[in-house]
């Protein structure tokens, strides 16, 4: 099997020249953006067809050989580095007609704008690992800092400047064997913010918290507001508060990725909650006419979530499973946290701390931690579905915490789905 894998954790040593150049290329990917995007909203006011990929593409020609002074200098830039550019911007209309996302391309402010260009063309760029550079065009030799070893055949390279250093990214062709996965257990995971991840099999992923770089950014962005916009000591907080960003990513980065690729090797299904992370983070402030409630507190609780980075989680064991031979399913979790899994009796009321569950049935009076319980009724209701039931036929068991059954921690005995099920809570 033939996949794409990315090598991101290389980075940059350029000269100041080369560095300038980089960041030049980046502004002139930039103005190619804009310039296409007005001219795209200027057929679309006349009610003009847009002119498409192929169309801008001549367009950019005749701006690089263009003797005017206003785009001359994209004849400095590689040509494939302003293609790149016009192929995301009509991939973000098509995303945008699709219904993929809210809003159509935008224009890019030179503040916000991600600095950087992708070389999409093997024969453009050339890696040498042994002498620790890589050849870039118009840049020529940059000295890099290898952390991991290139495997597969070169595809791209993307370079980029993450607030601190410039990284380079490398996608390569792989050819890895089709593996069948060592284990056949099933596990089912809720997501949450005192824990970020609680698994059905005991496992619980610790938060990510970052207390001291938080506090740190926060003095900075308070400092901020007493100097003078755009002034050299402005500058200087602002690239402080840069760092501290990319060192919090990098933290959530590193964690996600050593829990994910250790978790792959121990449950061939992994069952996740499908979860609309826009919305649930969408704030409270509301309109003029109708103002929302408890605005502060609901920030608070959007910032937790967004620091847990569950979407790239889930990312990540997507494709590790799919390498190790596993799969990754999704579901709803609808009322997870509501059902008592003794009785099955369902009522908001069960869960009256953000931590302790304890049903308000007469006849049950169960009590358990809350994101156990929700762990357990997301396993048992997917083996419970029909996609559950087959694997479940197929051989395959639950993985389910030895403090919930009784026995040991993985269910080997074969038996009945709704057996299974209930054994499971």
């Amino acid at each position: 099997m033939q996949v794409e894998k990315g090598f991101t954790d290389n980075w940059l040593q350029p000269t100041g020249t080369q560095e300038r150049l980089m960041r030049q290329y980046a502004g002139c990917k930039r103005f190619v953006s804009n310039r296409a995007l007005s001219i795209e909203q200027a057929r679309y006011r006349r009610g003009e067809k847009k002119l498409g990929s192929a169309q801008m593409m001549r367009e950019l020609t005749m701006w690089r050989n263009n003797p005017d002074p206003h785009s001359s200098f994209l004849k400095d830039v590689p040509v494939l580095a302003l293609q790149c550019v016009l192929w995301e911007l009509y991939d973000s209309y098509q995303r945008f007609f699709k219904g993929e996302q809210i809003h159509p391309p935008q224009f890019k402010r030179k503040s916000k704008a991600k600095v950087g260009f992708t070389e999409s063309d093997p024969a453009s760029f050339e890696i040498d690992e042994s002498n620790k550079r890589v050849r870039l065009p118009k840049l020529g030799w940059v000295k890099r800092r290898f952390t991991q070893h290139i495997e597969g055949k070169p595809n791209s390279v993307t370079v980029k400047w993450n607030g601190a250093r410039w990284i380079l990214s490398v996608q390569c062709k792989v050819e890895i064997a089709d593996s069948k996965h060592p284990s056949n257990t099933i596990v089912a995971g809720d997501f949450g913010v005192v824990r970020r991840v609680t698994f059905s099999d005991g496992v619980v992923v610790p938060p990510i918290d970052v207390p001291w770089e938080e506090n740190r950014k926060a003095f900075y962005q308070r400092t901020l507001k007493n100097k003078t916009k755009f002034s050299s000591n402005w500058k200087k907080v602002q690239q402080k508060i840069r760092k501290l960003d990319s060192r919090i990513a990098n933290i959530r980065k590193d964690k996600t990725h050593k829990f994910t690729s250790t978790y792959c090797k121990s449950h061939a299904v992994i069952v996740l909650g499908d979860l609309n992370i826009k919305s649930l983070s969408a704030s409270a402030a509301g309109t003029t006419e109708k103002p929302g409630k408890k605005v502060k507190q609901k920030s608070r609780l959007n910032h937790a979530i967004l620091r847990q980075g569950w979407g790239e989680l889930g990312r990540l064991l997507e494709y590790k499973q799919l390498w190790a031979g596993g799969i990754v399913e999704y579901q709803s979790e609808a009322y997870s946290s509501q059902d008592c899994p003794k009785c099955s009796y369902r009522s908001p009321l069960n869960r009256n701390s953000q931590d302790m569950f304890e049903c308000v049935s007469p006849d049950c009076g169960f009590k358990a931690n809350s994101d156990d319980v929700a762990a357990a009724n997301q396993l048992r209701k997917f083996l419970s579905s029909n996609k559950g039931v087959a694997l479940l036929a197929s051989g395959y068991r639950a993985s389910v915490n030895s403090l919930w059954s009784g026995q040991s921690r993985d269910s080997a005995s074969k038996q009945e789905p709704i057996e299974e099920a209930a054994q499971c809570a």
